[in-house]
């Protein structure tokens, strides 16, 4: 409630002698007491000064002629119900404003009319009365700034002259505000809010000007729309004020943990490390070894597999431990799994901003000063007195054959010899063999744990090809040793012979051998009788190399053709010609088949269709070997320009190219998600170690 002061009657008040009323033609005006505001928000004018004669209308003091100063202002006689009043007041007597909320200026310092008699004693016509005038009848017709005073000053006779007015924040928010307020909350609707009108002056803007028609209304048609300044209501946004309680509950934490963890197990690695930070509750739950385990299991068809048969305590958690936050059934630790894979993955892939090439020779000490993509550690073997034709590598070891008529197993880990072989008459050219098969199942594991004596020697299977025409098929044994890595032996168990030149290719699965040679012919042998099943013909060049998936083989030769054969009707089934020159090497996985040629073009081509889906280029010479992985879609290849690549198989793009691993023909190349492996005839093996303080062991 604002309390407004009362003015008492001038010098010059008349009174009537038998009322004791104020006379009409003095000019008095009623004194408000009190501003009072509804239920509704509404201020509002009431009065106790009110004339007593409930009979007859209540008849200003001022007459209304005198009161309107413009020659064509409505002389008749406006009148209002006012509350506190017993009949209708002159509405020039009234100062209403409509409902609005809350403003957003202060209100203390905010009044909707703020009189100061000595001031409008000076611009308003008045008979001495001091009384203050409320109606903007009061004022001329001219133009009104936004503070609501005159912008010249002027007399009853037209005479301008300086005023000693002041701006005032109370008549500048009284009369250039709330009219626009009023048409804010009169023209909006919900539908309206958030509309933002740019560009528009506010009423704090110094010389901006509101338009008055003649009667000195204001022209609201054609104000400018408000724009969100300070003090100002865009369209109804503040009538209808959408205020949401941020309410809610953690169902995660209320569910069994058994329900939680499996709905945690349908989110992807992003959402879990989200989960991590919710609190203390929802971080052991996206740690527990169970969400892990699903997450690594999500990525198997990217190439992520573990072979559980290598599980050891470095790689488990306590029993106890996992029970405490209801552990996977299986004892390993996934989360580290997971991170040690996704890290062995990034070092594979090149950075933006380093570059592909990495020349890795003894002396090229300065260029690896260039930022550059993460560099694998680096092992070179010699053992051989000749050129190194071939290899294959399991987890443990790898197995290579050489010019010298000699087959060496070396440690994976120590790049130690552990065995040679000498059975062929000349070159070893290929070779192949059965992957780890010496590590046990997880029954004999545990017994090998307290007694390595206990466990027989591992035989495994093994098979090379030489230029002695000749195939010879080889036991191989692993003798576990304490504390040290197992001994290796091997005896000839069977020499398969029919091919009529060097045995230049080979290939193994569970059921056959097959052989190809500069004969121009396939053989196709059975692996647990050794004899001959079926020959393939069609090539009329030597056919350098094989490829094995399922019942098909796939066939490359000198001549610039690859065949795609039926081993079970000895049928060709199709025939791939697109390269310029003749044939090296080829992989066949997956209904994939990649080839490489003496064109210096490596080319992915789809096994049930023989169309060409790309052609990869950037190497300089023939590209003698390569390999590639269908899941992980990652393809090394090796060439006699002597560098090795990585590529993309999927987009063909070059990820990576070491320069300076050896220094002549590169003859064969390996990978597995862990390392490359080369050979050269520079003698050499080399290395190239991804896994460098990380624990791979588990992976496949």
């Amino acid at each position: 409630m604002y309390d407004f002061p009362a003015y008492e009657a001038g010098p010059s008040t008349a009174y009537d002698e038998d009322t004791g009323r104020p006379a009409h033609g003095s000019h008095a005006t009623p004194r408000f007491s009190y501003l009072l505001t509804s239920v509704l928000g509404s201020p509002f004018l009431t009065t106790s000064d009110l004339p007593e004669d409930a009979d007859t209308a209540y008849a200003p003091s001022i007459p209304m002629d005198a009161m309107d100063t413009d020659e064509g202002a409505d002389n008749g006689l406006d009148m209002e119900t006012v509350d506190g009043a017993f009949s209708s007041v002159p509405r020039s007597y009234t100062v209403t404003r409509p409902p609005s909320p809350t403003p957003s200026f202060r209100t203390e310092t905010f009044s909707v009319v703020n009189w100061n008699p000595e001031l409008y004693n000076l611009v308003l016509p008045h008979d001495g009365d001091g009384a203050p005038r409320c109606s903007m009848g009061f004022f001329p017709s001219c133009r009104r700034t936004v503070s609501g005073y005159p912008s010249a000053q002027w007399v009853q006779n037209g005479t301008p002259y300086p005023s000693p007015l002041k701006s005032s924040r109370s008549l500048t928010i009284g009369i250039g505000i709330l009219p626009r307020i009023w048409d804010a909350l009169r023209d909006g609707s919900p539908a309206k809010k958030g509309r933002r009108r740019p560009g528009l002056p506010s009423w704090q803007d110094a010389g901006t000007d509101l338009e008055y028609h003649s009667d000195g209304s204001i022209d609201y048609a054609n104000l400018q729309p408000l724009d969100g300044e300070e003090g100002e209501l865009i369209d109804d946004e503040a009538c209808f004020i959408d205020v949401r309680a941020v309410t809610g509950m953690d169902i995660i934490s209320f569910l069994p943990p058994e329900l939680a963890l499996e709905l945690l197990s349908y989110l992807d690695v992003a959402s879990i490390l989200a989960c991590l930070r919710v609190s203390k509750r929802w971080n052991r739950l996206a740690r527990d070894n169970s969400i892990w385990r699903t997450l690594f299991s999500h990525k198997e068809t990217d190439g992520w597999r573990v072979d559980l048969r290598r599980a050891n305590r470095q790689n488990s958690i306590s029993l106890s431990a996992s029970r405490t936050n209801l552990p996977a059934p299986l004892e390993l630790n996934w989360y580290d799994l997971y991170y040690t894979r996704l890290e062995l993955d990034r070092r594979w892939s090149n950075y933006p901003s380093a570059g592909l090439s990495a020349d890795l020779s003894d002396d090229a000490i300065a260029e690896r000063e260039v930022p550059k993509a993460w560099e694998p550690h680096v092992t070179r073997i010699s053992g051989h007195s000749d050129s190194v034709y071939c290899l294959e590598f399991d987890s443990s070891r790898i197995i290579t054959g050489s010019r010298d008529r000699t087959i060496k197993v070396w440690s994976l880990k120590t790049g130690k010899c552990l065995a040679t072989f000498a059975g062929h008459r000349g070159s070893v050219l290929c070779l192949k063999f059965d992957r780890d098969w010496d590590v046990a199942d997880d029954a004999r594991a545990g017994d090998a744990m307290d007694d390595d004596d206990a466990l027989p020697p591992r035989r495994g299977f093994l098979v090379s090809g030489s230029s002695d025409w000749s195939v010879c098929v080889w036991d191989i044994y692993a003798h576990p040793r304490q504390g040290q890595e197992p001994a290796i032996t091997a005896e000839v168990k069977a020499v398969l012979r029919g091919h009529t030149g060097g045995v230049l290719d080979l290939r193994i699965d569970s059921r056959s051998i097959v052989s190809c040679s500069k004969d121009a012919l396939i053989r196709v042998w059975d692996r647990e009788t050794l004899q001959l099943r079926c020959t393939l013909r069609g090539h009329e060049g030597p056919v350098n190399a094989v490829g094995l998936q399922g019942n098909r083989i796939v066939s490359a030769s000198g001549d610039g053709k690859m065949i795609l054969w039926d081993i079970a009707s000895g049928e060709r089934l199709r025939t791939f010609e697109g390269h310029d020159r003749g044939l090296a090497c080829i992989e066949f996985k997956e209904d994939l088949i990649v080839s490489g040629s003496n064109d210096c073009k490596i080319k992915v081509w789809d096994a049930n269709t023989g169309t060409c889906m790309r052609t990869l280029v950037g190497h300089d010479f023939l590209v003698r070997a390569l390999a590639f992985d269908p899941r992980s879609g990652r393809l090394v290849s090796g060439s006699y320009d002597k560098t090795v690549k990585v590529w993309d198989l999927h987009s063909g793009k070059l990820l990576r190219e070491y320069r300076g691993c050896h220094v002549s023909h590169i003859f064969d190349v390996k990978f597995d998600h862990n390392r490359i492996v080369s050979t050269s005839h520079d003698r050499k093996i080399v290395v190239l170690d991804f896994s460098a303080g990380l624990d791979t062991s588990l992976f496949v």
